[in-house]
């Protein structure tokens, strides 16, 4: 069933389709942002730090939208909580380990390694927990997203960006299972959203009081004001995939959404000045052919059209 605002557009006879794709669009430009703003607060916050304020800044803004439109609805958590569990546990390994890859290797190589977490680890916690058939479409993504990361690690010599690039790595998969979770749990989507960051603040909160040896002074430092950006762009990046797929078909913004990756390139060479290997840069266009196998497929199973398919 559709909302009342895209029926109303297609009452006026207006295509829908480049408006979704353009938010999809939007959405991977500002999920590639995250990379920029994690640069400029660099070491004034270690990753859980700036994880744990960001979640409550996000979760403030979204608690207030859900409130605003009365989104709420009750918790039963008789159901739920293996899925809130399961959101608890992998937001631990998140988004502290992804804000020390950007720091430690670039944001475009560390995008495309997550990224290729993500792919892989979409088919495999799907078909664990959620009981998705593994495809053979979906064998040959994985198999190409492992070779692609393989060839990003092949130049890599020190230590510390080999950590690093394993934080991507786990990062992606960790996102992989959180957006399973979020998929099984039983709420609406902005409930679901809401408690998808409601375990964020408390998996970093945690993870702070763990492994964090000092807290950010609370003062006026131009980190604090990165770090509110950064958590509005989260907000922005959300809301605007969540609305484009709304209006376009799916496989057709799993492909835009592709962009993500290459946003995340630009804004390494050209803010931060990083340089990629040819060879890592194969692997970056690896996990990209990789991560558009099963959405070119369901596209051009809808006879290659942006627009949502019809009942």
């Amino acid at each position: 069933m559709k909302d009342k605002s895209e029926q109303a557009i297609m009452r006026r006879g207006k295509p829908t389709a480049p408006l979704g794709a353009s938010l999809v669009v939007l959405s991977s430009f500002f999920y590639a942002s995250y990379g920029i703003w994690t640069k400029l607060m660099g070491n004034f916050f270690d990753g859980y730090t700036a994880s744990a304020f960001r979640s409550v800044v996000v979760l403030v803004i979204l608690v207030a939208i859900a409130m605003s439109y009365r989104k709420f609805e009750p918790l039963r958590l008789k159901r739920n909580w293996p899925w809130i569990a399961g959101m608890v546990i992998a937001s631990l390994f998140t988004w502290g380990t992804f804000y020390y890859a950007i720091l430690k290797a670039g944001v475009g190589i560390s995008l495309s390694v997550s990224y290729a977490g993500i792919v892989i680890g979409m088919f495999l916690f799907g078909w664990l927990f959620a009981h998705e058939r593994f495809t053979k479409d979906k064998a040959s993504s994985a198999a190409l997203g492992i070779v692609g990361l393989a060839l990003i690690f092949s130049p890599t010599s020190t230590r510390f960006v080999w950590l690093a690039l394993v934080g991507a790595a786990v990062s992606g998969l960790s996102s992989a299972a959180n957006s399973v979770f979020s998929k099984q749990i039983h709420y609406n989507a902005t409930q679901s959203t809401v408690t998808l960051w409601s375990a964020s603040v408390v998996s970093n909160f945690f993870m702070v009081l763990v492994f964090s040896k000092s807290w950010p002074s609370f003062s006026w430092h131009i980190q604090w004001l990165y770090l509110v950006i950064f958590a509005i762009a989260s907000v922005i990046a959300s809301w605007s995939m969540i609305s484009g797929v709304k209006l376009i078909d799916a496989g057709a913004a799993g492909v835009l959404g592709l962009l993500e990756i290459v946003f995340g390139v630009l804004f390494g060479l050209v803010f931060f000045k990083e340089h990629i290997s040819l060879i890592a840069m194969l692997g970056i266009v690896v996990v990209i052919m990789a991560a558009a196998i099963p959405y070119v497929k369901d596209y051009n199973a809808k006879r290659g059209t942006l627009d949502e398919a019809k009942a």
